[in-house]
């Protein structure tokens, strides 16, 4: 008898499950989406590959903190070992004719999280000049490495001012910043490094961020390297885009 009761009990629960998902099926289930996105109740998410993470922020384009896996070192939270937060490499800053744009500037936010392809896309509007698409995730095969994917679409014609931003949080010392460019027959590669310490000097720590751009050698855009501070500083380069032409880089 009790054999027979748990056998229509689970009966009665798989059933209206499977309508349940036969009617949403549209939707994707591997995916997160937060589009009421208030900075006063916001609980970051984050994207890793077990070895460098990436704290999601309530502003658009920037993460909140970069974690380093496996370097622990005495700071902030006592005499204890905290897992050590390194340079944030992975902000942007992005100029719309101009202007900076923060999220006084943009419309229909929205952050979705897809836990299959281990990514968080940010996507907004900006005015009506432009639409903006931001994929951030740290690299499967590549450890200590992350990535952001950026697609500007022109609505009209705009001229675009993306920024790399390297910060160094305050529990970091002896920060020292460097850029360089690596020519080379078949690319262009341009490098924006900080070098510092940990907070115990245990530890060398370091980060470098570089652009990779659609066209090919020869053709990317100029790159221009600015020092803000002793604890920031930034690559950028101009793009004139038509309207209807979307940008991607990387």
């Amino acid at each position: 008898m009790r054999r027979m009761i748990l056998l229509c009990w689970l009966v009665a629960t798989f059933f209206p499950v499977q309508i349940l998902l036969s009617q949403n099926a549209p939707i994707d289930t591997w995916k997160v989406e937060a589009t009421d996105i208030d900075p006063n109740h916001y609980f970051g998410v984050t994207v890793a590959n077990g070895m460098v993470g990436l704290v999601s922020s309530p502003e658009p384009m920037k993460v909140r903190d970069v974690v380093l896996n496996g370097v622990w070192d005495t700071y902030q939270r006592g005499r204890v070992s905290n897992i050590l937060k390194v340079f944030n490499h992975m902000n942007l800053n992005l100029d719309v004719d101009g202007r900076r744009i923060s999220r006084r500037d943009i419309s229909d936010y929205r952050q979705v999280l897809d836990m299959r392809q281990a990514a968080l896309t940010t996507t907004f509007a900006v005015g009506d000049k432009a639409r903006v698409r931001h994929t951030m995730m740290a690299l499967r095969h590549l450890p200590y490495t992350a990535m952001v994917i950026v697609e500007v679409e022109a609505l009209q014609d705009i001229e675009i001012t993306p920024a790399s931003v390297i910060e160094a949080p305050a529990h970091l010392f002896d920060v020292r910043n460097y850029y360089a460019e690596i020519d080379r027959p078949h690319a262009l590669i341009p490098l924006l490094t900080s070098v510092a310490k940990s907070p115990s000097g245990r530890y060398t720590v370091a980060a470098s961020t570089s652009f990779i751009f659609p066209e090919g050698h020869g053709h990317e855009p100029d790159i221009i390297h600015e020092d803000w501070d002793y604890d920031m500083h930034l690559a950028k380069f101009r793009k004139q885009l038509k309207a209807g032409q979307t940008y991607r880089f990387a």
